[in-house]
């Protein structure tokens, strides 16, 4: 038995990412690779049991499950094998399937073994264009529902409209962000979900808020310096949690507050088309 399995119920989360790979996400394809790894890492480094469940969508294949409720010590690294940008965005069947398979899975789990803690990481780099099984309304029914049983919902995109976008899918403007399409961009937005990740599993924060750039940024520094002094949390140093999210190589921005939202000049227009 491991030891994320060797756990009481009121510790344990799920955490469910659903990742655009479509064609356009090419551009930042190793970073999102990097800073996958690094979420991943982060996740690893707490003591307290989590799983985790990796869905990638495009319209050759909306709903690809490479993880389903794996405990996070035992997920592999994603690979430029495993992760292969193509084709357009059913963003709304991906997230309509990953929220039903979910709560099936959590239906058929022993109460002992059900997570207390369930968060759903959107992945984007821009809007839906492809999705055949699943409306707008009736995702938005479906995350509201949920939001009402306590998950969490996260919805991170490259497309400038990120925010108006979330709040149509139902999920707070507060629990959503916009990161831009760069090395730097990408690696600041993957740090921060992470250490708020990490934050909201040792139930420091009670949700996964977005847009409070002084409480990320006392989180990331908090967690940094109990990974520099090898303790706190379990901690276990930076070969499995560099900087306590992404890791200097792979985030060259870490460290950097995160500008307030009213200071990031996000426009409305509307990016991919793909």
């Amino acid at each position: 038995m491991t030891q994320s399995q060797d756990k009481s119920q009121g510790d344990r989360t799920h955490i469910c990412m659903i990742l655009d790979r479509t064609g356009s996400m090419e551009s930042i394809k190793q970073d999102t690779i990097g800073g996958f790894n690094s979420y991943v890492a982060a996740q690893k480094s707490l003591p307290t049991p989590a799983t985790f469940t990796l869905v990638q969508f495009d319209s050759q294949d909306p709903f690809e499950v490479i993880h389903k409720f794996t405990d996070i010590q035992m997920v592999p690294d994603l690979t430029g094998q495993t992760y292969m940008p193509r084709a357009s965005t059913p963003l709304y069947d991906a997230v309509g399937r990953g929220i039903n398979d979910l709560k099936a899975s959590l239906g058929t789990l022993p109460e002992a073994l059900r997570p207390k803690k369930i968060v759903m990481v959107i992945v984007t780099d821009g809007q839906e264009n492809a999705s055949r099984e699943f409306t707008g309304a009736q995702v938005r029914k479906m995350i509201a529902e949920a939001k009402e049983a306590g998950w969490q919902f996260v919805f991170l995109s490259a497309d400038e409209s990120a925010i108006s976008d979330s709040s149509s899918l139902n999920i707070d403007a507060s629990n959503a962000a916009f990161f831009k399409k760069s090395p730097a961009g990408s690696s600041e937005m993957w740090e921060r979900v992470a250490n708020r990740s990490v934050a909201f599993r040792r139930s420091e924060v009670h949700c996964m808020r977005m847009d409070e750039a002084a409480d990320d940024a006392a989180i990331a520094q908090k967690l940094r310096a109990e990974n520099a002094g090898g303790g706190g949390s379990g901690a276990s140093g930076g070969a499995q949690n560099p900087s306590a999210g992404v890791g200097a190589a792979q985030n060259p921005n870490a460290g950097v507050a995160v500008p307030p939202r009213g200071e990031r000049g996000r426009g409305r227009g509307r990016g991919k088309r793909n």
